[in-house]
């Protein structure tokens, strides 16, 4: 090899170096997390990470979209698939452990129905005789000729929960045996908004204003709203947090740090939630 030639070869593995040296760099600088859980705020919680994102090009949050229930957010985090968990109800004693508990947002949950029910209002106790069973027909309540058919969760339901810990005649109601128990809040959602008679407790965040055949019934004439939360004239609602695996850092950390803005707010009440932080 001639000394040009020589020459050539030693500029091609400096610039190679070079160029593997800023790609490491830039793979170095990058930071990602991954959130997920409860789908009660999995939209505010996607806008917000487009948001961050917007403004820190180099960070990367991935908010997985499926709903996984509070429980899930619980494990995905102990297991350490996710850095942030979302769950729609504050940790138990048992459940502490190593969890950081953050609490954002309050979120409403109230009586849903399909459009074509006739019903504009229901007092505490028409809603637990619905429940209960001891109504069948909605034309009990002064609406069409429909059966009542109620829809629950099997397992993870803190919508219901809610209205046991504020309806005193829900406290210790035993549910109609005829109800039909689905498993995620989105399913009772899609059957709610497709089959007229139902009746279900559920969330009424993001995933609820998707549906454009179900609306909440105002409870003792008082209609669930942002303003009537805030000030606690509707009662039915429950506070969302998130977890993390002790103190946050990093991304974790500055990504929660955002959602506390003025911006990371208005996001977070764009849908109905309510800030608490």
């Amino acid at each position: 090899m001639n000394r040009k030639e020589n020459k050539m070869s030693m500029k091609t593995q400096v610039i190679t170096t070079l160029a593997l040296f800023f790609i490491c760099v830039s793979a170095s600088a990058q930071e990602k997390i991954v959130v997920g859980g409860s789908g009660s705020l999995n939209e505010e919680i996607a806008d917000l990470a487009k948001a961050y994102m917007a403004k820190n090009s180099s960070d990367v949050i991935e908010v997985r979209p499926e709903s996984m229930s509070t429980e899930g957010g619980i494990e995905g985090v102990r297991i350490g698939r996710f850095h942030i968990g979302l769950i729609s109800r504050p940790l138990t004693q048992s459940e502490k452990g190593k969890l950081l508990y953050l609490p954002i947002a309050r979120s409403m949950t109230g009586i849903v129905i399909h459009k074509s029910i006739a019903v504009d209002n229901l007092t505490e106790a028409q809603i637990c005789d619905v429940f209960s069973g001891k109504l069948k027909s909605w034309k009990e309540l002064g609406a069409n000729d429909a059966n009542i058919t109620v829809l629950t969760r099997k397992r993870d339901d803190n919508n219901t929960e809610t209205f046991r810990e504020k309806m005193a005649c829900f406290k210790d109601l035993v549910i109609t045996p005829h109800a039909i128990a689905l498993v995620r809040g989105n399913e009772v959602l899609a059957a709610l908004d497709k089959r007229p008679g139902t009746v279900g407790i559920v969330n009424l965040g993001s995933n609820y204003r998707d549906y454009e055949n179900i609306k909440a019934v105002p409870i003792n004439s008082i209609s669930p709203t942002a303003e009537t939360a805030r000030t606690e004239k509707y009662r039915y609602f429950s506070e969302r947090g998130l977890i993390t695996q002790g103190e946050p850092h990093g991304l974790t950390k500055r990504f929660i740090e955002f959602m506390t803005t003025p911006e990371g707010r208005k996001i977070i009440g764009s849908q109905g939630a309510i800030p608490i932080r």
